[in-house]
């Protein structure tokens, strides 16, 4: 394990390097338009813009790869972001932050591309899943440091923006001097859109609301947070203890749909989520300690859904499907991540800091009652099809490619080419 892990060190590093930009970068936009007095709308749409961006990458991206390799990619899109970050607070206007934010997606996505699609290459199948959990960690972790960043200068001045372009040009030094190579690309069986839907409905919902909710709180959560009165060090603190609370109930929550149905799990999940957002609308004047035990449990049960989606759509999928499946989720997490930081922040133009709660509570009330139509409309998944959770970085913070990492998609399991039922 050791060994395998030392040998991507520099690849790890170079993530973890990235991560901590992206930490950084994810919260201090949303501060400086707070500042810069964007509308709500405007603040919506720039994130949103990110999303487009980082689906377009998960789209397109793979051929480039092919092309001119991993490391050639890694490196221009490193830059790239390096570029964005130097840019921003010499443009501040919505037009000019709403094309950089296109192109920073565009660049995260293809990194992340880079960096996954090498670490499935190189893992032994029978180290797949210590790697897969050795990349959450830091995934999550180098994602949720990143935020504390912030303390380090003013988000009205041009220094944070300069420490997340360093970042990124940082996280270059160990991959472009590793002498590993780039991998093959990874076999699938591909699967439409609709097909996927057709395997699994709830599945693709659940992803879709994933998309609504978590793009909205992360990327509009500094926005509510800046509201409430809270310092630039209690921002940063709110939304740690938001990506904290993602990653203490991921698990936990993960195992307990392994034991029982699924979607009922699913089901209780979207509620969860959707109280917790009511309470966070609905206290007066929280204290700070509150404000940190809600956004802990908001982020908790909100970024569990994604993962139990992709877990029940693999149970009713064959192993072979199971890159395509993730691509094919991942588009439906960017529909709802494209258009949700829109919807929300709209909501928050009409009733306040608290109707960016009110939105993910409403997503997550009708992901809910979407749940309990399938399961009057079809039969759970027998336990013997039922495959083990697998715990999810960050969804914003990754591409289909990490898909070469899950255990479950090395070989068949005997399921063979009959068709499974809808849920």
């Amino acid at each position: 394990m050791l060994r395998v892990v030392g040998s991507l060190g520099a690849l790890l590093l170079g993530m973890g390097v990235m991560l901590l930009g992206n930490g950084l970068f994810s919260t201090l936009t949303a501060l400086r338009m707070t500042i810069e007095d964007f509308s709500p709308a405007t603040i919506g749409v720039v994130v949103a813009c990110h999303s487009l961006g980082f689906a377009a990458a998960c789209l397109t991206c793979g051929r480039i790869i092919q092309r001119v390799g991993h490391i050639r990619v890694f490196a221009a899109f490193a830059a790239s972001l390096a570029f964005c970050c130097l840019l921003f607070p010499i443009a501040v206007n919505p037009v000019a932050w709403m094309a950089l934010r296109l192109l920073f997606g565009y660049s995260g996505a293809a990194c992340f591309m880079v960096g996954e699609s090498w670490l499935a290459g190189a893992a032994p199948r029978d180290m797949k899943g210590k790697i897969f959990a050795v990349y959450m960690i830091v995934n999550k972790t180098g994602f949720g440091v990143g935020q504390l960043f912030l303390i380090l200068g003013d988000p009205a001045g041009d220094r944070l923006f300069m420490l997340a372009a360093a970042l990124y040009a940082l996280c270059l030094v160990p991959i472009a001097l590793t002498r590993a190579k780039g991998p093959e690309t990874l076999g699938r069986e591909r699967i439409s859109f609709a097909a996927l839907y057709r395997l699994s409905p709830v599945g693709v919902a659940g992803a879709i609301c994933a998309g609504f909710t978590n793009a909205s709180l992360v990327g509009l959560g500094p926005v509510f947070a800046t509201r409430q009165g809270l310092s630039v060090t209690e921002v940063s603190l709110f939304m740690v203890a938001f990506l904290a609370g993602n990653l203490l109930l991921q698990v936990p929550i993960g195992r307990t749909s392994d034991r029982f149905d699924r979607r009922t799990v699913l089901f209780v999940v979207a509620v969860l989520t959707a109280g917790s957002c009511v309470v966070m609308t609905m206290v007066p004047s929280p204290g700070f300690p509150m404000l940190l035990a809600l956004s802990a449990l908001v982020g908790g049960v909100s970024a569990v859904i994604y993962p139990i989606a992709m877990t029940h759509a693999t149970d009713l999928a064959r192993p072979q499907q199971t890159v395509s499946l993730h691509a094919g989720l991942l588009l439906a997490f960017s529909i709802g991540a494209s258009t949700g930081p829109i919807l929300a922040s709209l909501a928050m133009q009409m009733i306040g800091g608290g109707g960016l709660y009110a939105f993910a509570a409403a997503m997550n009330i009708l992901l809910a009652a979407f749940i309990l139509y399938r399961k009057s409309m079809r039969a759970s998944a027998p336990d013997e099809q039922q495959t083990d959770f697998i715990a999810m970085p960050q969804t914003s913070q990754t591409t289909q490619a990490m898909a070469g990492l899950d255990p479950r998609t090395a070989g068949d399991d005997g399921r063979g080419d009959a068709p499974t039922p809808a849920q």
